[in-house]
Formats: C-alpha cells, sequence, structure tokens
C-alpha cells in the first residue's frame, strides 16, 4: 500500500508521479535476476521430488564371492605382507539401477584384524558399471586389481572377510553406500609364504 501524495503545482505525467509515490521500475538486470532465481527455485524443488521418488524403490541384489586361489608373500624390504587373490564374483545388481541412478562404483573389500588395528579394510577390485545391462557380474577368475597389503606382517594365518559394496551415482540426491553384509566370504590367509 502507498499514498499518493500530490505537490500543488505538480504535473501529472507518468515519471513525476511514480517518483512522487514512491514507486521506482526495476532494471533489465534486476528483473533478470529476479526471473533466474525464481527458476532455479523451481528446478531444485523438481530435483528435490525426483530424488524423493526413488527413495521408496526396493532393490534386491543377489550376490556370491569366492576365494579362488591366494599367494602370500612376504616383501622384506619394504616391511610389509603382501596377498594375491583371485576371486570368484557373481553379482546381479540390475535391481540397483532405476530411472535416477547414473552409474554404479562397485568394489571388493577385505577386512581383517591385526594387533596394531581393529578393522583393516583395504580394496582388492573395482568396477563402474554405467548400463544396467552390465549390472550382472560373472566371472570365475578376478584377479585382484589391488593387492591385499598389510602394513606390517599381520596377513599371514589371518581371517580375511571379503565384502561386496557399490556406491550409486544418482542423476539427482544423495550419493548412497550399500554392502552385501547377507553374502560375507570369509578365508583363511595360508600360514607360510609363498
Amino acid at each position: 500500500f502507498f499514498f499518493l501524495t500530490l505537490v500543488p503545482g505538480a504535473a501529472l505525467s507518468g515519471g513525476v508521479l511514480l517518483a512522487q509515490c514512491g514507486v521506482l521500475m526495476h532494471s533489465f538486470w534486476q528483473r533478470l535476476n529476479a526471473l533466474f532465481f525464481y527458476t532455479l527455485s523451481c528446478l531444485g524443488a523438481f530435483a528435490f521430488l525426483a530424488a524423493a521418488t526413488t527413495y521408496f524403490h526396493e532393490a534386491e541384489p543377489r550376490v556370491s564371492l569366492q576365494l579362488e586361489r591366494i599367494m602370500l608373500r612376504r616383501i622384506q624390504s619394504a616391511g610389509h605382507d603382501q596377498a594375491i587373490l583371485s576371486l570368484a564374483i557373481d553379482a546381479d545388481l540390475r535391481s540397483v539401477f532405476n530411472w535416477n541412478v547414473k552409474q554404479l562404483f562397485v568394489y571388493v573389500t577385505a577386512e581383517y584384524e591385526t594387533q596394531a588395528n581393529v578393522l583393516n579394510q583395504v580394496v582388492v577390485w573395482d568396477s563402474v558399471i554405467s548400463e544396467p545391462e552390465q549390472a550382472h557380474i560373472k566371472s570365475d577368475l578376478v584377479v585382484n586389481k589391488y593387492s591385499l597389503t598389510d602394513q606390517g606382517f599381520g596377513l599371514r594365518d589371518n581371517e580375511v572377510k571379503l565384502v561386496l559394496n557399490w556406491n550409486v551415482v544418482p542423476a539427482t540426491g544423495l550419493l548412497t553406500l550399500s554392502h552385501a553384509f547377507d553374502q560375507i566370504h570369509t578365508f583363511q590367509v595360508p600360514a607360510t609364504y609363498a
């Protein structure tokens, strides 16, 4: 609300009347700025609503991990144990995909305990999956990309658990991390070096 006060003798032209009423016109850049941020706010709200629709998506992945072979080496010069693993992976992650999944980052971790650390986690294999057709990983002989290396000599005769994990990279929304804890494969590292 504004009050119109006429100054005696003032002309009633549009610019003078608006200036006297206290109403100022916005410049082109102010209008463009308001339009841009209004559009940005609407896009943000729609992106949030779109991401919320995938919250109720229930994925049912099937995962099977097996250790086929292991070779344990002692690297005396570097001061650590190193294990080379051959894995059998059968993971059907196609049900994880929905309209909002851009890609999956899938990786296998080896987890074990030592006297120095309660939990050691080492990534031994990974893959990026961009299409649902690629999301069924089935191979009887996968050699680890990254060797299982301990900071000391704590691998020998130790129990190691293999876990398949995956990060969902969405088109919009939060990055989520999932684990196949119901399909952990446990094995015993040999007591002797190869």
